[in-house]
């Protein structure tokens, strides 16, 4: 792996080589750039190439992700990291959700506590099925606690004793002001204004728990207010008893839980589940004698002697070593006391990350590169010896490992070193050294400080610790004392000396200081209220009447509106989670524009913000109150962190110690301080520093206490409490090295594979071949990827793996060897509408990267944002960056002439009716309008004039109307005057338009709109003002215009641009003549770059996602093919071998699923599955090379002769062709043979589709030419029908027997012998269907072990029907076993029960196609494309035309030899009586037609 130029944060442009294979440490002081090396680098990059290899990632804009700054890596593997767990604490997270083994246990007692298989959810506290609904799985039952709801209790309920009082006297949470509340006092005989304390209980009981003696108005608004609000639909407000305050904040605490809510609530242990947090009768159940709780409360050493010397079924036994494997390495880190049930409030910063780092490990995919982030924090020497073994392990499978450490054990270790400084912040950055730890060891005259560290570390320390007990240990004011672990025991000692000796037991943890990147040191520490003072009172900030407020960042006057003070865009990733764009409004600075012209001492608050701890304290010198606390600051050692540095940046360590300096900065003698791991993130030259500042300050607390397991903090102390855990631990043996040069796949049952034992040779070509539907996907894309897949997701959450679409449905005994795949598939990708080809090779980023710079060498600090019609400072108002605009459709507005609005002209829609309903306030102003123009309601629309229609459709222009509205809502009616122009309902459903069109329930507001040009924008989808910038004369929307051989000719005619514009063509023509090579390799060079991703063909798009991933730098992996020959000439073959092999060439592995006789002849290995489709296939008949192959017997002649160009004879009858003209197909004359079967070959992009698409079809259907002067047919067409093999248009569901319409057929005969009707016997009825899983006999669940799990129905047992469907039987048969049927034994059933001949006829079909082997109740989506194709063509067989011309384009993409031959007898069959015109490139196909016609 090769580092070039890394100048992220403070990396100064380093350049390294880094070996594989081994055990890397990166290290250095605190601050001097390992973790923008290790992490924001190498990590970052590893993980972000490997995330825009998923489908569903690459929907949501990839090039959201923020690219490290690096000139280029290569050769890097794609990564797995762990990094410090900053946020994993939380209410619904425990010791066993984190570390998932709680799943584990789940499936256990869903599976074998009982008699019947349950569902998993009804053991987990975090899903509805399962979570006690007394306490909603918290273990403890919360309650509103009236000492927090009312305040001072002197105070009148007027005066605000209510503490959500509003100063406009409205009450929070009870839904009405306090002169309503006034009135239902009243009612009761007392008012608003009693002090709270002199009200009685039943007065109390009326305020908090409401009244039904007077109905009051709800809200905070009058209707008079409310009708002047601008863009808001004004609604009078609701009227009715006063529901109290309680009965409403219950209700959201039980539903929501907000921060709000929760301000208001206390706890105690739940009276339903005990503290259990699953629903009480669910503990019932038990598994080897223990309840699900008991199992989550044994200490994890206990359960694991529990597990392991147990009798179980092999299912039993599958799970529980599933358990032990994790649980074994658990407690080799030291976390055998911990329990499954242990709030995550009570695991440490580094357990947290232990835990997650052995979720990865047990992985056995190769060739990854793990990156971990100090996994030794807090570990003793002997634990750390066992995470060695960990690391160890890791290597041995193939994969190499690198962390960010300080421990010198640690490093000693190792077979690596990376060493950044030689100093923190801007004077770090360098390499000091960069080679093995040998000799590193070695080295003389190295200026090191970890070397320093270690020939320093045998000396004696000054201070001598007294050892002592946690039996024996009380707490001293003014000592620093350490204990080696934090105990429930320790802690509880602790408390009970705090509350004797009255002291303020105070817990400084490693968590975030705030969420936002809007915390930073300076607000937390309270340095930005005295630096906004010192701007506030300076002669710019008065001249510009600028107050102390205005120099916050929470401030909305003087903050930069477009971040909201933050110096960053949070994009919300469902992947990432969250990802932090720097603002390119205020680049970064926070503040508007006028706030940066004030400054003190020469800075502005952003410059002063960007000043390191060291450096703010030579620039405050004088200020004393500042001063003071950067003195405390530098003394914790945080001198190099920059004031304003955002608080989700901090490590751990330094969000601690920037609590400490809060806490030092105020002193008081009064509180002992907890500091868990205060060494996390620290080299031993800082950890020095650290524990002198400690010693320094102690006497100004009643104590420090350390929970710390760092040698220095142990021997440094005054006290040193020894409470290690001296527990006997399980032996370890060393691992096997489990290195393999192949991939071996044994026992793959993935649908009808036939436990398949296949071997893929690593980094070279593997072709998969076999006839349709015979299982090549299940092995290559549902096993191979699935397993792939799984193992690297593995590092997500549950909820990401289900955004990324991973699921694990395949069924294989083991895979080894494997490395991390990337799939590209010919299936069509769910494309958003802005995604096109330059986004998804990579190339808009770059231009709008290079336009970025010509803005702002123009004078405007516009950054690659603003160039984005997929970003609110790019995109177009308009269109919303579509480059089309949706309009108000008159012809969708008014669907009747004849009607008035009276009669309900406007209200057949919902969002119209809003304002065209005949008693709406806006038609109330209409009425006004209309008594002066001469119409009025009840005028039908098609007796308005043209004038009359005008108005109402576009306005009245600026007059003011009065009207007296009559509204009525469900309680209330009345007469409200209103005023207001009328704008007309264009203008009105346009504006909603606009201001709701991100909600998701539109629907019916886009139903009165049509689709336009974005005449604002000219179609680019950006700003009209972003096309004035141009390179090389050009801008951004003219070059995305272009297509890849455009965009060649634009980067090489540079010679007379002016410097400017070269040097920016200079920048970004490598990457870009790179990406037009692969294009050209790939023959999709004649595409245009703004070309939609959803109108490329499965093929297009497959050759566009192959140039990704040519350019990444990514090796050792699995690249998974589906075709990539579709839609590729055999004059192209040979470049596709090229780049196939390109790939194998920078040390990947290609498995292909192919056809096509040049690509299998070059494969290393060939594997064919067979010998039929479905249950009749999923055998492996040939393993090994293509040599081998042609000498079986069995394989297809085709492939033995000898390869010939493709000769099509000329046929008597033609189409003529003069003078065509339509993208890349320009000819001045052109003949097609037509008659019988006929067709038309040639390069890919030459314009085939083109001309049938653009100018046959349409000149039949018009009768007369389009794109061409002229052209002649040899006989009139009654008809013409294009065919390309799309996927079938059906939902996910849609079942086999539905789509092909035989359900009504068999529901007949149910019928017929029973007393029910044909619609009970249908598995989408409601009444019949299971009421579990709505008759998909399967339940889809999203569990923590595995996203979107598939279970068989355990209440129907996958049948689908209730039982009293199944009851009924014809022939001994029930519905669902009928439904079980494959096509051949539902014909025989049938013809038993004698329906028509017609129905036989169909099915004879199916077994012509060869289409028999399917079954009833498979899934339409989960055929192969051949299958599907010749479903699509059975339309056609099944309403026969004479004279028609078919035009199918492409139809042997996806098929075998075999497949071929019988699309080919359908063809003949429409060829009878029709002409068929057939677009292809298969040689075998074209050979079988012989005339036809090449395009040159």
């Amino acid at each position: 792996m090769r580092i070039i130029n890394a100048n992220q944060n403070n990396l100064n442009n380093i350049t390294l080589n880094i070996p594989e294979n081994q055990l890397i440490v990166v290290t250095g002081l605190s601050g001097s750039g390992k973790s923008s090396l290790a992490m924001d680098v190498i990590a970052n990059e590893g993980y972000r190439y490997f995330l825009e290899s998923l489908p569903a990632y690459n929907q949501q804009n990839a090039q959201l992700i923020p690219t490290a700054e690096v000139d280029d890596i290569e050769a890097l593997p794609p990564v797995i990291k762990v990094e410090q767990s900053k946020r994993f604490q939380s209410i619904n997270t425990t010791f066993g959700t984190l570390s998932e083994i709680a799943s584990v246990f789940r499936i256990l007692f869903a599976r074998y506590s009982a008699e019947e298989t349950m569902s998993k959810s009804l053991f987990s506290f975090n899903h509805p099925k399962g979570a006690c609904e007394y306490c909603h799985g918290i273990g403890e039952a919360e309650y509103i606690n009236l000492d927090k709801l009312v305040g001072d209790e002197n105070k009148t309920l007027r005066e605000g004793a209510i503490t959500t009082t509003l100063p406009n006297g409205y009450i929070v949470y009870s839904q009405i002001t306090v002169d309503e509340l006034n009135k239902v006092c009243q009612a009761h005989g007392f008012s608003v204004d009693i002090p709270w304390k002199n009200l009685t209980n039943e007065q109390k009981e009326v305020v908090l728990n409401g009244s039904d003696r007077i109905k009051v108005f709800f809200g905070k608004h009058t209707l008079e207010s409310r009708l002047r609000w601008e863009g808001l639909k004004a609604k009078p407000r609701e009227e009715g008893f006063y529901k109290g305050m309680l009965p409403i904040m219950k209700d959201i605490l039980r539903r929501d839980r907000n921060p709000n809510i929760l301000k208001f609530a206390s706890s105690r242990t739940c009276p339903s589940c005990k503290g259990a947090r699953i629903k009480a009768d669910h503990l019932d159940y038990q598994w080897k004698g223990l309840n699900f709780q008991e199992w989550m409360d044994l200490p994890l050493n206990f359960l694991y002697e529990s597990l392991k010397n147990r009798s179980l079924k092999d299912g039993e036994q599958l799970l529980v070593d599933k358990i032990c494997t994790q649980l074994f390495d658990l407690i080799r880190l030291g976390m055998e006391e911990y329990r499954l049930s242990t709030p995550s409030t009570e695991i440490s910063s580094g357990d947290a990350q232990r835990i997650k780092l052995i979720k990865q490990v047990n992985s056995s995919l190769q060739g990854i590169l793990y990156v971990f982030d100090e996994p030794s924090i807090g570990l003793s020497e002997e634990y750390q010896n066992y995470l060695r073994h960990i690391l160890n392990r890791l290597i041995k499978r193939g994969n190499t490992v690198m962390v960010v450490e300080h421990d010198l054990n640690f490093i000693r270790s190792a077979d690596w070193i990376i060493e950044l400084g030689p100093e923190a912040g801007a004077y770090g950055g360098e390499i000091l050294f960069n080679g093995p730890v040998k000799e590193f060891l070695n080295a003389e005259n190295l200026s090191s400080p970890t070397l320093a560290e270690i020939q320093k570390e045998n000396s004696k320390s000054e201070i001598e610790p007294s050892k002592i007990s946690v039996d024996t240990f009380s707490p001293t004011a003014g000592e620093l004392i350490v204990a080696n672990r934090k105990t429930s025991e320790f802690l509880q000692k602790l408390e009970v000396y705090s509350t004797k000796e009255d002291l303020k037991l105070l817990t400084v943890s490693d968590q975030p200081i705030g969420k936002t990147p809007r915390s930073n040191p300076a607000t937390y520490t309270g340095l930005a209220d005295k630096i906004r003072d010192l701007l506030a009172k300076s002669p710019e900030a008065k001249v510009l009447k600028l107050a102390k407020g205005a120099f916050s960042f929470n401030n909305k006057r003087g903050r930069c509106e477009t971040c909201e003070g933050a110096g960053v865009i949070t994009l919300s990733m469902n992947v990432l989670g969250t990802i932090n764009q720097v603002c390119p409004t205020c680049n970064g600075q926070r503040s508007k524009p006028e706030v940066l012209k004030v400054e003190w001492n020469n800075k502005n608050i952003a410059q002063i913000y960007n000043l390191s701890i060291a450096e703010a304290f030579d620039f405050f010198s004088g200020e004393n109150k500042i001063t003071k606390i950067l003195a405390l600051m530098l003394q914790l050692g945080l001198g190099y962190i920059k004031l304003g540095q955002p608080s989700n940046t901090l490590s751990g360590g330094e969000a601690q110690r920037i609590k400490l300096t809060k806490h030092f900065a105020k002193q008081s003698k009064k509180t002992l301080l907890l500091l868990e791991e205060p060494s996390i993130g620290l080299h031993q030259q800082n950890v020095r520093q650290l524990l002198k500042a400690l010693h320094q300050l102690k006497n100004q607390t009643a104590g420090i206490i350390c929970f710390e397991n760092h040698q220095l903090f142990q021997s440094s102390c005054d006290i040193l409490v020894e409470n290690n855990n001296k527990s006997s631990l399980p032996e370890f043996k060393e691992s096997p090295d489990q290195r393999r040069d192949t991939i071996a796949v044994k026992g793959a049952r993935t649908h009808y594979l036939k436990d398949l034992e296949v071997n893929f040779p690593k980094n070279q070509l593997s072709v998969v071949t076999g006839i349709s539907g015979s299982g090549k996907s299940s092995l290559v894309i549902d096993t191979l990827h699935g397993y792939g897949l799984q193992e690297m997701t593995k590092q997500f959450s549950s909820y990401q793996q289900s955004r990324v679409g991973v699921n694990f449905q395949f069924d294989v005994d083991y895979i080894e060897g494997l490395t991390p795949t990337i799939c590209v598939t010919r299936k069509e990708k769910s494309f958003t509408e802005r995604s096109d080809i330059a986004k998804q090779t990579g190339i808009d980023k770059i231009l709008r990267f290079a336009f970025s710079r010509k803005a702002q060498y123009e004078g405007e600090e516009l950054s690659a944002s603003h160039f984005s019609n997929n970003h609110e400072l790019g995109k177009c108002v308009v269109c919303d960056g579509m480059g089309q605009e949706l309009l108000p459709d008159l012809d969708k507005i008014v669907l009747d002439q004849n009607k008035s609005i009276a009669n309900g002209l406007f209200e057949h829609n919902k969002s119209l009716a809003y304002y065209g309903q005949s008693n709406s306030q806006y038609m109330a102003i209409v009425k006004e309008v209309g008594a002066q123009y001469n119409f009025n309601l009840e005028t039908p629309f098609n007796e308005l004039s043209h004038e009359q229609k005008n108005i109402l459709i576009n306005g009245a222009g600026e007059t003011v109307w009065k009207a007296n509205w009559q509204f009525k809502t469900k309680t209330r009616e009345g007469i409200q005057e209103v005023s207001m122009k009328w704008e007309g309902l264009f203008h009105y459903l346009k504006d909603e338009y606009y201001k709701t069109r991100k909600n998701k329930n539109i629907e019916k507001l886009k139903d009165l709109f049509s689709l336009n040009a974005c005449s604002h924008c000219s179609g680019s989808g950006l700003k009209p003002e972003r096309l004035v910038f141009k390179i090389g004369g050009k801008s951004i929307h003219e070059i995305r215009s272009m297509d890849f051989k455009a965009l060649e000719n634009w980067l090489l005619v540079n010679s007379r641009l002016d410097e400017m514009d070269q040097k920016l063509i200079l920048r970004i023509q490598p990457h870009l003549i790179n990406t037009i090579k692969r294009a050209k390799q790939l023959h999709i060079d004649h595409l245009q770059l703004n070309r939609k991703s959803m109108t490329l063909s499965g093929g297009e798009n497959q050759r566009v996602a192959l140039i990704k991933q040519l350019n990444s730098p990514l090796k050792g992996i699995a690249y998974l093919l589906d075709e990539p020959s579709a839609g590729l000439s055999n004059n192209n073959i040979p470049d596709l071998v090229n780049i196939l092999k390109e790939l194998v060439e920078k040390g990947n592995t290609v498995i292909v699923i192919e056809h096509n006789k040049e690509i299998i002849l070059k494969a290393d290995k060939l594997i064919e599955i067979g010998p039929k489709a479905g249950k009749l296939g999923g055998y492996l008949t040939f393993q090994g090379n293509s040599q081998e192959y042609l000498k079986q017997k069995d394989s297809p002649p085709f492939l033995k002769e000898p390869s010939q160009p493709i000769i099509l004879k000329e046929s008597e009858n033609t189409i003529s062709f003069r003078k065509i003209s339509k993208h890349t197909l320009v000819k001045a004359a052109l003949k097609v043979p037509v008659g019988g079967i006929t067709a038309i070959s040639g390069k890919s992009g030459i314009g085939k589709t083109t001309l049938v698409k653009d100018i046959l079809i349409p000149s039949i259907e018009t009768g007369k030419p389009v794109n061409c002067e002229s052209i002649k047919l040899p006989k009139k067409y009654s008809e013409a029908h294009y065919f390309e093999p799309k996927k079938l248009r059906t939902h996910a569901n849609t079942l086999l027997v539905s789509y092909l319409d035989l359900l009504k057929e068999i529901s007949k005969i149910f019928a017929s012998e029973t007393n029910l009707k044909p619609r009970d016997f249908s598995y989408k009825t409601k009444t019949s269907q299971c009421e579990n899983c709505k008759g998909k006999g399967y339940l889809e669940t999203s569990l923590d072990v595995a996203a979107n799990a598939i279970e068989k129905c355990e209440v129907c047992r996958g049948k689908r029907y209730q039982q009293h469907i199944l009851e009924h039987t014809v022939d001994s048969k029930d519905i669902a076993e009928v439904l079980a049927f494959n096509l051949i034994e539902l014909k025989q059933w049938f013809e038993e029960m004698k329906v028509s001949e017609k129905i036989i006829s169909f099915l004879n079909q199916m077994e012509k196609i060869g289409l028999v082997h399917l079954h009833l109740d498979q899934a339409v989506q989960s055929l192969s494309s051949g299958e599907k194709q010749r479903l699509l063509l059975l339309n056609w067989l099944q309403s026969p035309t004479t004279n028609a011309l078919y035009i199918l384009d492409e139809p042997s993409t996806g098929l075998h030899y075999a497949d071929i031959d019988l699309l080919f007898e359908i063809l003949k069959k429409l060829s009878k009586n029709n002409d068929l015109l057939i677009i292809d490139h298969n040689p075998y196909l074209l050979q079988k037609i012989g005339v036809g016609v090449v395009l040159e």
